[in-house]
């Protein structure tokens, strides 16, 4: 999509100015000499890495780049809320599609069309286009939809998630017997992605993972 393309440039712009510095950091916003991510030094070491995490059926595997920190929700909250598109490549560059999924195409979870039309972009489709760029997969926002609009999952418990979001998404069927990696911000309960991951395995897709940029619940 045009939008998202026109984005990529301008963030790319935005990175090429992080080295050599000084200039501000991404998260403490203090002027710093800044490394190739956009951090300074001190809020490098505090970044907290995830732990392989758990995941359940139908997906075939999980991948977590961050811990949901104050300094990692100020980047998703960045990035959503504020439309500062330079967090999309900050945050995609602690995701891992691992080599061993063997990955036909990258799907970012769908935000409902009045919801993109509001916002004017899906963040997760951002992360999977440079996930698309950085392992030269191919993504689509096509192969996924979400048809129901649903109300926001934040602050809802583990059981009204899962029923707020069923039966929420369609899938084509050009996604039978391919290996699709579930592109999205951040997992929480699972909900969303498992109930994106059930659709296409609906739909024929023949292995179904996911790769988040953050959890708060590891």
């Amino acid at each position: 999509m045009q939008i998202y393309s026109e984005m990529h440039n301008i963030v790319h712009k935005t990175l090429d100015a992080f080295s050599p510095g000084p200039y501000r950091c991404l998260i403490c916003q203090n002027e710093d000499l800044i490394g190739e991510d956009g951090l300074c030094d001190a809020c490098r070491q505090d970044l907290r890495y995830c732990p392989a995490p758990n995941y359940l059926s139908p997906l075939e595997g999980l991948n977590i780049g961050l811990q949901y920190t104050d300094a990692v929700r100020k980047a998703v909250l960045s990035l959503k809320k504020g439309r500062s598109f330079v967090y999309a490549p900050f945050l995609a560059q602690f995701m891992t599609v691992p080599n061993n999924w063997q990955a036909d195409l990258l799907v970012p979870v769908p935000i409902h069309p009045v919801s993109e039309l509001l916002r004017g972009f899906n963040q997760s489709a951002l992360l999977a286009e440079y996930l698309s760029s950085k392992y030269s997969i191919p993504y689509s926002t096509e192969i996924l939809l979400k048809k129901r609009f649903t109300m926001p999952q934040k602050g809802l418990g583990a059981d009204s998630r899962r029923r707020n979001i069923r039966n929420s998404f369609y899938a084509e069927p050009e996604c039978k017997n391919l290996r699709i990696v579930l592109i999205d911000d951040v997992f929480t309960t699972g909900a969303t992605v498992y109930e994106c991951a059930k659709t296409l395995k609906k739909a024929g897709a023949s292995r179904v993972y996911a790769c988040c940029a953050a959890s708060p619940a590891l």
